[in-house]
């Protein structure tokens, strides 16, 4: 990778004075739980020449969310083979291998205002029975920052002008906002609405058409990629797992966590069963090798691309493309649509089994 010059500093030694620090870096920095997500965290950022100077500021104060979900793109791209960096300080990402380049600006979706994430088990379960449940506002929040980076022109810049260009997206509007799968984005991009329920609560495919979204203060038209003002935009990247769960597990299958703590996920994801047209559910203890980096991200091609993006470039990552109308999934490994993690002191097995 290329440099930039800039200096690298330590993510988790504080910049900021504590009352302006960000309560999940706070949480983090202090945790045993996490020393492997805080090595791995700190890896990732040394080795990566594409963050700018206020990352670390911005890392441990309003900015953290984004930040991770930086760190997330950057690891995972690296493990996919990608050279990156960012020599032109926009958009955040050069990728350059195998003879192709192109970039991706990363953007996550938050409330307004950036409320700091709950303190308590208690003060979550309360946020997530008032958290949206309705996919056409969850739409809606990607839709605004969907619209908000195509505005930025990058296809204007003289690095970027004839390269493919990706909007790697992420949301974080609430305590319920990772628990939504990338369904409601595929509606909106394509104006397609997946799935019907009939009267008798039968559920089934659909191709039918969406027509418009309406969010929980603001309606808008589906179909972002039939605009004409998301024809440089090649292809939306959406993941619900850029977090520090990721990396605590990750970092799992390079010995770095502490020992006497074990990591459990639980979550939902796709039943590969014919017919099958609800999620299964999972629960399984985090293993070395268990779970790549590119598990649980999705790469959504724009039909109307003016440059493509070559569905090889991010060969390995489940992909969906519109053909002849129809949407086509190239879905790789499993299906993810969401899951949270659990760090836990290690069990002596043969004292509980007795």
């Amino acid at each position: 990778m290329g440099s930039i010059g800039r200096p690298h500093g330590k993510l988790f030694e504080a910049v900021v004075d504590e009352d302006k620090q960000h309560p999940s870096f706070q949480q983090i920095a202090a945790s045993e739980a996490h020393v492997g997500a805080r090595e791995l965290m700190q890896r990732t950022y040394d080795q990566w020449d594409g963050s700018d100077h206020q990352f670390v500021r911005d890392f441990q104060t309003d900015g953290f969310d984004a930040r991770v979900f930086e760190l997330y793109l950057a690891a995972t791209l690296e493990g996919l083979g990608w050279a990156v960096d960012a020599p032109f300080g926009r958009p955040d990402f050069r990728c350059r291998a195998r003879g192709l380049e192109f970039f991706i600006e990363a953007s996550t979706a938050h409330s307004p205002g950036n409320p700091d994430p709950p303190t308590s088990p208690d003060e979550y379960l309360a946020e997530l029975q008032l958290a949206t449940d309705n996919q056409d506002e969850v739409a809606v929040r990607f839709g605004s920052v969907l619209r908000s980076k195509a505005m930025k022109s990058y296809q204007k810049l003289p690095h970027v002008a004839g390269k493919p260009i990706v909007i790697a997206v992420q949301g974080f509007f609430g305590a319920g906002a990772l628990s939504h799968s990338d369904h409601p984005l595929i509606r909106y991009l394509y104006d397609k609405a997946l799935i019907s329920v009939d009267e008798h609560g039968a559920v089934s495919l659909s191709d039918e058409s969406v027509g418009c979204h309406i969010g929980d203060s603001k309606t808008i038209e589906s179909g972002w990629f039939q605009n004409i003002d998301s024809a440089y935009i090649s292809a939306v990247m959406w993941s619900n797992s850029g977090t520090v769960g990721k990396f605590n597990r990750m970092a799992t299958g390079l010995g770095l966590n502490a020992p006497g703590w074990e990591i459990h996920r639980f979550g939902t994801e796709l039943d590969p069963r014919p017919g099958a047209t609800e999620p299964a559910i999972f629960l399984e203890r985090v293993e070395p090798g268990g779970e790549p980096w590119e598990e649980g991200l999705v790469v959504m091609h724009n039909p109307i691309a003016r440059v493509p993006l070559p569905p090889s470039a991010l060969d390995g990552v489940t992909q969906i493309k519109l053909v002849d109308d129809e949407l086509v999934f190239d879905l790789r490994g499993r299906t993810i649509f969401n899951q949270k993690s659990m760090t836990l002191p290690t069990v002596d097995r043969e004292v509980l089994l007795g």
